[in-house]
């Protein structure tokens, strides 16, 4: 026996009932922009976070503060999107984050916590000894305005929390790459 209307009947009572997927409230939606410009940062140097007292956090600059413009008139708004892929040595499960900073704040939109903050890995352990060394990406949004100058900066550092209290934690960046859009409306 078939029922090839099942389907539809099913989903039909569903959204009587009430049981219809959630509207996405948290999602930005940034259309008809013009990428203006594009900036590269590379570093193959090794940057460490390290600390080794129990319950402690640690970050390092994984690049130098990196200068981006936004091509708007005073007053006016940009959207940077920053693209990260570094390399990074993990040694246990601590919690491993970057934090992106703009103009010395949290960028908008994000997704980061207010500090900044982008936790990227949590909880992973590798065998005793051996460290995990692998490919961890993020994405960033930034909005920017432009108030007495058109020239904006952006840092970020690698950093580790000893969540575990197992006297401290360390993680490194080897090599990685940054790409910012600059973006107008």
């Amino acid at each position: 026996m078939r029922f090839p209307h099942l389907f539809e009947i099913v989903a039909g009572l569903a959204l009587v009932a009430g049981l219809a997927a959630p509207a996405a409230t948290a999602q930005t939606v940034i259309s008809n922009e013009t990428l203006m410009t594009t900036t590269f940062v590379v570093n193959k140097q090794v940057a460490t976070a390290r600390c080794g007292q129990s319950g402690c956090r640690s970050r390092a600059p994984i690049f130098a503060a990196i200068p981006v413009t936004c091509p708007a008139a005073i007053g006016q708004t940009c959207t940077f999107h920053i693209s990260l892929d570094a390399k990074i040595s993990l040694n246990n499960g601590w919690p491993t984050f970057y934090q992106f900073l703009v103009d010395g704040a949290a960028p908008t939109i994000g997704p980061t916590a207010a500090d900044g903050t982008y936790i990227f890995q949590d909880n992973a352990t590798t065998l005793k000894g051996l460290p995990l060394r692998q490919s961890f990406p993020a994405s960033v949004v930034a909005t920017v305005t432009n108030s007495s100058s058109n020239d904006h900066t952006i840092t970020v550092y690698l950093g580790c929390v000893d969540s575990f209290r197992l006297g401290g934690c360390e993680t490194t960046a080897d090599s990685r790459s940054m790409r910012v859009d600059v973006f107008e409306p």
